[in-house]
């Protein structure tokens, strides 16, 4: 049976366990040393010796300030104010930091003192052990004759794959720095590194000045280098990262050398410098990141690139996001894998979300970085707005919605036609009500009354002011039917069918903003199947569907769906390629099979009159059996009037699958199958225990889209468990219980 006694002071607790040492065992006692810093010992067996020693033994357990500290045999001096220790020791500090020694002696605050056969376990992964450690002013613990190392050793094993030897290690736990001297790193034995002096994070907290993993990196366009990044802490809030990228392959062999000229003799190379900036405020966030270079590739320039990206709260829920993009050449981001975006964008939007509204607005500027297309008569500058509310009262048992929206496109050029800019503002009233009749029949009704104004400036082709009021409506019928089959499957059949009337488009607009088109589930049964805001599907038409869905018990389901759109009136507002053109259109057939979230597959195919496809895009997603796989695949009947002479056809996919508990996979690729070539390619290999990770990529990607010869880079990267930020910790456990 454990007792605890509580006392005021060493010398009454000393007092009591005189008298019932003999009686009581085991006994735990309590001392407080003054102030808020409580100490209590739990042991076994508990001796007094005068009146200064306490003799704790037999699973001793003492706790400090948070620390813990576990021995086989305690002796207090109370004169000394200090502790001698008998092993096995354990001492758990309470940031996590893990100290065992044979013996020592230390402070009753642990801050200070002496462990011979010391070892420190660091955030569970890095161990530190040297023959003698020194404890000082609870921050530092200095290690003499050491070797350190985050691969697990298991009972009868040899050499660890990789260790630090050195001469002396001190730790600072309070700056969560370590500081190796004659520092002698060990691949598998066989030293490869060696420096005098070493500092490097001990991972225990996120931020931390210093060096982090360094990458090496090679492509044909610059050359073998390396990327060393180091990070700078600023304050609490914000930290600068910098990343010096020198890379060289010079026909004189030397990596580095210039000429008398300070050029490097017509090699392939880069000087760069990479930087990322990130603050976070009281009520938003701001990341710059950008680099600077001079390269082989156009050695009379300097080249760089600059992103910035923001996002602030605003008073009355209002957020405010920026983002700021600029690069010196069209192929600079892909020269050295920055991006591949064909776009520049700068914008500045906000928004607002509450219940029953949604404000945005947002003004964007592009800049083209393809070198083959001719976009000199696309907007440069884009303004949108939108502002949709919905009354949350009842109205003849439905409810009303009213909304706002804007546009306006601006074209570099000034001459007319070509330069052709626009605004148009658009405001909606509409009314929805839905209904469940006899035999579960549901019933939808939908009004709406659009007024438009527009302007076109710089196109004498088109009226310069214009308005219009254009009402439409719609009525929805579907019958859900239920069944149940064999083993709790069950079944889902649903006709629907939907009559959709918009008077006359009497505005005469450009489609400006209306451009990307398809037939798909989402807008079967839309009012206005043109995205925009310039264009109206005009007509009455009636849009019918058939849906069959089944739902395992094994949570399996699978659906198919059916549709075409019959339109009373011939229109020609459509191109072919879309599906819509014509009386009746293209039919839409899709699949869907889910398996819980382990799998998803989705296709999509437009069939025309003769029941031969026209157009397919389909998609899988699988996260199961170590795979994760996402892939997409779209093809297109060629279609003149979209001036499509071939069938498009294009794949792309990313995967990543792991072999075992140790190696892993991952490729990425997109083929354009009718150019018959890859636009990007990319693999990968990692191996991974818990006390490093190695990653080795190769990849492939166009300079631009007319290039005949890719930029092919390597990169090769190694991260020891144990140093740097705990993000990039391996915790895996190798060792069975038998050793």
């Amino acid at each position: 049976m454990r007792r605890s006694f509580p006392a005021s002071s060493l010398r009454g607790i000393l007092a009591v366990l005189t008298v019932l040492a003999c009686a009581v065992a085991p006994l735990i006692a309590r001392a407080q040393s003054g102030g808020d810093d409580i100490t209590t010992i739990v042991a076994d067996v508990v001796q007094i010796q005068g009146e200064d020693l306490l003799i704790a033994e037999g699973n001793v357990e003492v706790f400090s300030r948070g620390d813990r500290l576990r021995a086989s045999k305690l002796t207090y001096d109370r004169n000394q104010d200090r502790l001698w220790l008998e092993g096995p020791i354990y001492l758990q500090q309470e940031d996590g930091t893990v100290l065992l020694a044979d013996q020592g002696e230390l402070t009753t605050d642990f801050t200070s003192g002496i462990l011979e056969g010391a070892r420190i376990i660091l955030n569970q992964q890095l161990q530190i052990a040297g023959s003698e450690a020194i404890r000082r002013e609870g921050r530092f613990t200095d290690l003499k004759r050491v070797v350190a190392s985050s691969c697990e050793i298991c009972e009868g094993g040899g050499t660890p794959l990789w260790e630090i030897r050195a001469s002396r290690v001190i730790h600072d736990q309070e700056n969560a720095q370590i500081y190796f001297y004659n520092a002698r790193f060990r691949i598998a034995g066989i030293p490869v590194f060696y420096a005098p002096t070493l500092r490097v994070p001990d991972g225990t907290v996120d931020r931390v000045r210093g060096f982090l993993t360094p990458y090496l990196y090679s492509t044909n366009q610059i050359g073998n280098g390396v990327k060393l990044p180091y990070f700078i802490p600023l304050g609490d809030h914000a930290d600068l990262t910098l990343t010096p990228f020198i890379a060289g392959r010079y026909s004189n062999g030397g990596i580095f050398s210039q000429n008398s000229s300070g050029s490097s003799g017509g090699g392939k190379y880069t000087r760069t410098l990479e930087g990322r900036y990130r603050q976070a405020f009281a009520h938003g966030d701001l990341t710059i990141k950008g680099a600077i270079s001079q390269d082989s590739i156009t050695p009379d320039e300097t080249r760089g690139y600059a992103f910035v990206e923001g996002k602030f709260a605003l008073p009355r829920d209002f957020v405010l996001g920026f983002t700021l993009q600029t690069t010196s050449d069209d192929a600079y981001l892909r020269d050295y894998g920055y991006s591949n975006q064909d776009f520049l964008t700068n914008s500045v939007g906000v928004l607002r979300t509450r219940q029953n509204e949604r404000i945005e607005a947002d003004i964007v500027g592009y800049q083209s970085l393809r070198a083959d297309t001719d976009d000199s008569q696309d907007p440069d500058l884009v303004a949108n707005g939108r502002w949709d509310r919905r009354l949350s009262e009842s109205v003849l048992g439905g409810w009303v919605d009213f909304g706002l929206a804007g546009l306006a496109l601006q074209r570099p050029s000034d001459q007319d036609i070509i330069g052709r800019d626009l605004g148009q503002f658009r405001a909606t009233t509409g009314w929805t009500r839905n209904w469940t009749g006899p035999a579960g029949l549901r019933f939808n009704a939908t009004g709406k009354l659009n007024a438009d104004f527009l302007q076109v400036s710089d196109d004498p082709t088109y009226p310069e002011y214009q308005s219009a009021l254009t009402p439409q409506a719609a009525a929805t019928l579907s019958w859900p039917l239920m069944a149940a089959g064999k083993g709790r499957t069950r079944y889902l059949l649903e006709p629907l069918a939907q009559l959709a009337w918009t008077a006359p488009d009497t505005l005469d607009a450009p489609n400006d903003d209306s451009t990307a088109i398809a037939l798909d589930t989402g807008n079967l049964f839309a009012l206005n199947r043109f995205p925009g805001l310039n264009l109206y599907e005009e007509g009455t038409r009636a849009n019918l569907a058939l849906r069959w869905t089944r739902y395992d018990p094994k949570a399996w389901t699978f659906a198919l769906t059916a549709g075409q759109v019959y339109r009373f009136d011939t229109s020609d507002q459509f191109p072919v390629g879309t599906g819509l053109a014509g009386r009746s259109s293209n039919w839409l057939g899709q699949v869907d099979i889910d398996f819980t979230d382990k799998f998803a597959l989705r296709s999509v195919v437009l069939l025309d009159s003769d029941l031969k496809p026209t157009s397919n895009a389909t998609r899988i997603s699988v996260d199961a059996w170590n795979l994760r796989l996402s892939s997409n695949y779209i093809w297109q009947r060629e279609d003149t009037s979209e001036e499509l002479d071939n069938d498009l056809s294009a794949i792309g996919a990313a995967a990543s699958y792991e072999i075992n508990d140790t190696w892993s996979g991952s490729v990425e690729f997109r083929r354009d199958f009718t150019a018959n070539k890859f636009t990007y390619r990319e693999v990968g290999l990692g191996y991974e225990n818990e006390c490093v990770r190695v990653d080795l990529s190769v990849t492939q990607s166009f300079r631009r889209t007319q290039s005949t010869e890719p930029i092919t880079s390597y990169e090769f990267s190694v991260k020891l468990a144990g140093f740097g930020s705990r993000t990039n910790a391996v915790q895996r456990q190798r060792c069975t219980s038998g050793g």
